[in-house]
């Protein structure tokens, strides 16, 4: 049944798997095994291990002929497999008994690779499947059960994931508090996946520390100013936890009465989805890929539990109905532009693409899909986005207008680069902010008397929606 699972994720996720964010970090590290250097000559907002933990599939995929995103599905199949073996491993020393053991695999073979959808192959889903193990770890020892070697081996992946994110140390951290409070002792703190959890966060801070210093002094903090501020209301992120963490408690309570008690063996497992929440709300951009790690631990507290009661038909149905909800709401696709690849195709064949705009989805995947070449230097002015946001804010210091100001000005260097160097083909212009409010980016870029004397090579052709369209004078068309 597991193999089935995972065979079957793979041929859901092949003509599913390649989005915005996944199209750009696979790029992105293309130009890097081209000789472009991150930090120099390619920004990206996010920190490095979230670009270089996709250059294995970007690598194999030039090594190969394989298209990338294919190697990607293959590359996350194999840490979900890797994954159910250190579960496995876990409850084997554990002594639990193989009916238990197999809802266990069934279960997160299906939490982890059919669940996520469109969720598949990002950073969440990856930092999820290694996390894990660390909560299933979690769980065996709340119950007084030893899970062994494995333990330590869970622990890695916890430090890779809260690497990934460190918004998922509260994943990470809430199951390890819940002990210590039980046990009323700091003994669960020094247990040895905590311990190799701890040397791999460490080991990755000294690395970003000594070989990516300038993200931390330079870009790091332009993120910090613009970007992460930008955020939903707190009262329009709560109703999903709420739904989400309220349901699981109603089906514990339908399935295993029992287990819903504090000291009940799923409260591991809900800690961790509280964890997942807090991390939910914590980044505040109510983007479906981010509430992953809250949607797999609140299915699993009651789910872990059908084997021990006779399944009532109105809580399979209930509770099948929730999964294809939130499953649904995972892939519920983010505010999209209208089609645009047959267009610029009959403009230009191959184009060197670059776009003004906030958003990722505008170029990617898209110069992807036109077999074309990314000349920008990040994947979208999303800092200047970030900035133009906060300015609209009439209570904002001096000080920081000033600091918004100079991120402004920093993006518009790197689009002038961009537009010198690159050379590009054809110009996609956003007239949205985050997909929001109308903006004037054309306006906006064009304030600069540099970048509107290179955009003064281009001329414009019927745009589609929202994107204003731009090609150069040098291309005749359908070349």
């Amino acid at each position: 049944m597991v193999a089935t699972i995972l065979v079957s994720a793979v041929v859901v996720q092949i003509p599913l798997v390649l989005n915005a964010d996944l199209g750009w970090l696979l790029t992105v590290n293309e130009m890097i095994l081209a000789g472009q250097k991150l930090g120099a000559d390619l920004f990206e907002s996010n920190p490095p291990l979230s670009v270089y933990m996709y250059m294995p599939a970007a690598w194999l995929g030039r090594s190969t002929g394989v298209a990338p995103e294919l190697v990607v599905i293959f590359l996350v199949i194999v840490e979900i497999v890797v994954a159910l073996v250190v579960i496995e491993s876990a409850n084997v020393a554990a002594k639990l008994e193989a009916g238990e053991r197999s809802v266990f695999l069934r279960s997160f073979a299906f939490l982890l690779a059919l669940l996520p959808g469109a969720v598949f192959g990002q950073r969440e889903h990856i930092a999820v499947v290694a996390l894990t193990p660390f909560v299933a770890v979690a769980a065996l020892r709340w119950r007084g059960l030893c899970p062994g070697r494995a333990a330590a081996v869970a622990g890695l992946g916890a430090g890779l994931a809260m690497s990934i994110k460190p918004f998922f140390a509260l994943v990470v951290g809430l199951p390890i508090i819940a002990n210590v409070v039980r046990q009323r002792s700091l003994r669960p703190l020094l247990i040895p996946e905590a311990l190799s959890a701890a040397i791999v966060v460490i080991g990755y801070a000294v690395v970003v520390a000594t070989v990516f210093d300038e993200y931390l002094s330079v870009y790091a903090p332009m993120v910090a100013e613009a970007y992460l501020p930008v955020r939903k209301e707190f009262g329009s992120l709560l109703p999903l936890p709420i739904a989400m963490i309220g349901g699981s408690i109603v089906f514990l309570r339908l399935l295993a009465p029992r287990q819903f008690r504090v000291a009940g063996d799923a409260t591991p497992w809900l800690a961790a989805s509280v964890g997942g929440a807090a991390s939910f709300l914590l980044q505040g951009k109510s983007w479906p890929y981010m509430a992953f790690g809250l949607s797999v631990f609140a299915i699993a507290a009651p789910l872990l539990q059908v084997r021990t009661t006779t399944l009532r038909k109105s809580a399979a149905i209930g509770g099948a109905a929730s999964m294809v909800l939130i499953a649904a709401y995972l892939s519920s696709p983010p505010p999209d532009f209208p089609p645009l690849a047959e267009r610029i195709q009959a403009l230009v064949k191959h184009p060197r693409l670059l776009t003004i705009t906030d958003h990722i989805g505008l170029g990617h995947p898209l110069v992807r899909e036109l077999d074309g070449v990314w000349v920008g230097r990040s994947c979208a002015e999303l800092l200047a986005g970030g900035a133009i946001w906060r300015e609209q804010d009439p209570q904002l210091s001096d000080d920081a207008r000033a600091r918004l100001d100079n991120i402004a000005s920093f993006e518009k260097r790197q689009l002038l680069t961009s537009l010198r160097i690159g050379r590009p083909d054809v110009v996609l212009v956003d007239t949205y902010l985050f997909s929001t409010i109308p903006f004037d980016w054309l306006s906006w870029a064009k304030s600069d008397p540099e970048i509107r004397a290179e955009l003064g090579r281009f001329h414009e052709v019927k745009g589609v929606g929202r994107v204003r369209i731009f090609v150069s004078e040098s291309q005749p068309p359908g070349a």
